[in-house]
């Protein structure tokens, strides 16, 4: 036992403030005590509030342990939420009074705690994707570990659960190999130890004396027992994943952690989460799949397109690796096992940095709010604060460089394993891009869902496979009927009446529009607004409603039955335009009223049997609406047509079918600029769609929709032999309502400006070193003459 050993300085035990932390045994004793009553009080909070208002235990278990503070401290400290984990705390003395008998071989197996993991969770989330994340079922799930955590600490010894069962112990071990600390020992003070300390006082029955020896810290969970019992045990930090530079004994267990997390967590969100919010889901295979078999197997409750995602992120990942690894190994002329589970260390960096990347976005838009205010609410008061930063602010946007720099850094250690090797170099360079087929998988997502959305756009309802935007749009529905419809305000004859995509009765915006069965469902409410500007709903619909869709045919249908304010509701099964027409006709005074409303959309299912047949997706009207906005059609619109500023819409004013000269149209904009203008002989008129976005740089979103509103009007004077006896002229009028994202060169800009300042910085660090570098002078000897 060594009582003094002077440290270096690089171990974190000499720090003041970090040795306190790392190495205080009154303090770590304390922080585990405190994790673990937070643990069981979130636990009990779960089962006592099983409401969910109950935002405290999701926010314990889902928001601070997982992800956000193991996903950091993984590769960064290492395991340092295993030295904290309420599990191996309380199970260190449950094995001390326990029965200390060995565990039976076929346990002795990493991959149980992997593939509990993977299949036990990662599938159960994908099929039920609300099953664990409500108080009650996140306590129940963790109440189950726990237990079973405790009878198998009970029954066998050196801490078994932990490094064979639980479902993080190997994924935990695996990804610390990408930390820059670790721990080890003084081999000076080692070489002359006879009692062996450190070893007597770790719970695992480890040997941190051999870990510098092995480069591995094998199953060393930073508990920090040994630390206490011999100041010779270190804590250093390292370069970040330098034991992966060298050689080591390789772990199967630890390279199919990197490969099949990989494929539950990033490949499955990719495909589920990523590209599932986009106007491409419903024709990616696994959504293919999964509406194939539904026509022969009952799923019931279950999230098919999640599950089929699952399954094709794992075979695809599974592939990428096996198929490039072999490869790899024929031209290495190596075993390929040895090859797999030796390269295989390479993948590590992969999940990690990408999972970091979305913790670090989620904590600022809206875990940071979850969390306090869950921690407000488990300890009986009330607090509202708000997010850190919104979705689609564009600093969020340097996280996802994160991605990138893991894909670097797995290239790094590919290459410093394939340097270990002793084959021919000429070998090492062919079979390299094979050994990298993984990481190269990984780009190809990264880069097609980008694709995807670039190319496709975002679907207005979010996960256009999820069942949210049903239960957002239900939500909705019960809020109305609870409005009283007799307080509502109803329009003036006068009043200019539009469709929104929005109800203005309800606080917190909800879009009407999903794709939440294989049948889009659009969903909009007419609106009006009054003196102050203020938009309303309507309580009743006297109007007569039609819809021309995709197919040019014209039916009339109904608005919503539920009390409150109304909406229309109808289903776009095919590609093309559709357009709602709301048509109001009222005489008052003298002056017969003619309001068209209408409303269009277009829908593009991205199948690829789809064609645009330019006489469908002309502009068209119907012979209901004797007054009419439409908007013309560019020679070279396709599918993929957006609005943007700078560019011109030209639209034309049609009074039963035919131009109208000389009719009023106006465009104006949600932040209150005007255009009128007066139709042509042709009853056309274009408008510039002006730029009228000015956010901060840092809250640039390019996908913003500026929304606009054309409002045309005319009067006619009737004579006697066409005329009625209630009214003497016809005021004509029709609104027509869309939107326009910002032009590319506005965010291209910024970017251009911000890759020039890195490269400045970058410049600058060089000029700067270049600078010290040049000013060191070499050692000169000088030789005086003492005589003199």
């Amino acid at each position: 036992m060594v009582n003094f050993i002077k440290r270096d300085k690089d171990d974190i035990y000499a720090k003041p403030v970090l040795g306190f932390l790392f190495k205080n045994q009154k303090f770590l004793l304390s922080l585990k005590i405190a994790v673990s009553v937070l643990f069981v009080y979130a636990l009990y909070f779960g089962f006592a509030h099983t409401g969910k208002d109950n935002t405290f235990t999701t926010a314990v278990f889902w928001g601070i342990f997982w992800s956000l503070f193991m996903v950091l401290t993984l590769p960064t400290f290492g395991r340092i939420f295993c030295g904290i984990c309420p599990h191996g705390f309380m199970g260190k003395y449950i094995t001390k009074y326990g029965l200390k008998k060995t565990m039976p071989k076929w346990m002795q197996n990493r991959f149980i705690g992997v593939l509990l993991l993977v299949f036990g969770w990662w599938g159960i989330y994908y099929m039920f994707p609300g099953l664990f994340r409500t108080p009650q079922g996140t306590a129940i799930l963790f109440t189950v570990m726990t237990l079973i955590a405790f009878v198998i600490y009970f029954l066998y010894k050196d801490m078994s659960y932990c490094k064979y069962v639980c479902p993080i112990g190997t994924l935990t071990r695996a990804y610390a190999k990408l930390s820059f600390t670790w721990l080890g020992t003084y081999k000076s003070a080692c070489n002359e130890c006879r009692t062996f300390e450190c070893a007597t006082a770790c719970p695992y029955n480890l040997k941190p004396f051999t870990f510098d020896n092995r480069n591995s810290m094998t199953d060393c969970t930073l508990c920090m027992d040994c630390s206490s019992a011999c100041e010779a045990v270190s804590f250093k930090f390292k370069k970040p994943s330098f034991s992966l530079f060298s050689k080591l004994q390789p772990l199967k267990a630890e390279v199919w952690a990197y490969i099949l997390i990989l494929a539950s967590i990033s490949i499955s969100m990719s495909f589920h989460h990523g590209i599932g919010r986009s106007n491409a889901a419903d024709i990616m295979i696994w959504s293919k799949t999964a509406e194939f078999f539904k026509n022969y197997i009952d799923f019931g409750s279950i999230d098919t397109i999640g599950l089929f995602a699952f399954v094709y992120a794992l075979i695809f990942t599974i592939s990428a690796a096996i198929i490039g690894m072999f490869i790899a190994s024929k031209i290495l002329k190596k075993d390929f096992n040895a090859t797999f589970y030796d390269l295989g260390y390479s993948y590590a960096p992969l999940f990690i940095l990408g999972s970091i990347a979305h913790s670090l976005e989620v904590f600022f838009t809206k875990g940071y709010e979850h969390i306090t205010e869950g921690f407000a609410y488990g300890f009986g008061f009330s607090l509202d604060v708000a997010p850190l930063a919104s979705r689609g602010d564009s600093w969020l946007h340097i996280f996802g460089l994160l991605k990138w720099v893991a894909v670097i850094w797995a290239f790094i250690i590919l290459y410093k394993r394939v340097k270990l090797l002793n084959v021919p170099k000429l070998r090492k360079i062919a079979a390299f891009p094979f050994a990298a087929s993984l990481i190269i998988f990984f780009i190809g997502v990264n880069m097609y869902t980008g694709y995807i959305f670039k190319t496709y756009g975002k679907a207005s309802s979010g996960h256009a496979n999820h069942s949210s935007a049903q239960k957002r749009f239900q939500g909705t529905a019960e809020n109305l009927k609870s409005s009283d419809t007799t307080a509502l305000k109803k329009p003036d004859i006068k009043d200019t009446l539009y469709f929104s995509q929005t109800n203005p009765a309800i606080k917190k915006k909800t879009y009407g529009g999903g794709h939440y069965s294989r049948i889009p469902v659009k969903k909009v409410w007419p609106v009006f607004k009054d003196a102050k500007g203020k938009e309303n709903c309507l309580g009743t619909i006297d109007a007569e409603l039609y819809l021309l869709d995709a197919n040019l045919n014209t039916t009339k249908i109904a608005h919503s039955k539920e009390p409150g304010c109304k909406s229309i509701s109808f289903k776009m099964p095919d590609n093309g335009y559709y357009n709602l027409f709301y048509i109001d006709k009222k005489v008052q005074d003298d002056t017969l009223f003619v309001k068209t409303a209408k409303y269009e959309i277009m829908r593009f299912n991205h199948s690829n049997d789809a064609v645009y047949d330019k006489e469908k997706m002309a502009a068209h009207s119907i012979k209901e609406a004797s007054f009419d906005i439409v908007r013309l059609r560019d020679d070279d619109e396709t599918f993929y047509h957006n609005l943007y500023s700078g560019e011109n819409i030209r639209v034309q004013v049609l009074l039963d079918g035919k131009a109208v000269e000389g009719a009023d149209i106006a465009l104006s904009t949600k932040t209150g600029w005007l255009k009128s203008l007066k139709t042509d002989k042709d009853g056309v008129a274009s408008f510039m769609l002006i730029n009228d976005y000015f956010p901060k740089w840092s809250e640039f979103d390019k996908r913003h929709k500026n929304e606009f509103l054309l409002t045309a009007s005319y009067t006619k004077n009737v004579s006697e032999n066409e005329g009625s006896k209630d009214y003497k002229k016809i005021r004509y009028t029709a609104t027509y309502p869309s939107f326009y994202y910002p032009n590319s060169s506005q965010y291209s800009s910024y970017s251009y400006g911000l890759a020039a300042a890195i490269i400045a910085m970058i410049a600058s660090g060089f000029a700067i070193f270049w600078y010290r570098s040049t000013r060191e002078k070499p050692f000169k000897e000088v030789r005086f003459n003492e005589e003199n």
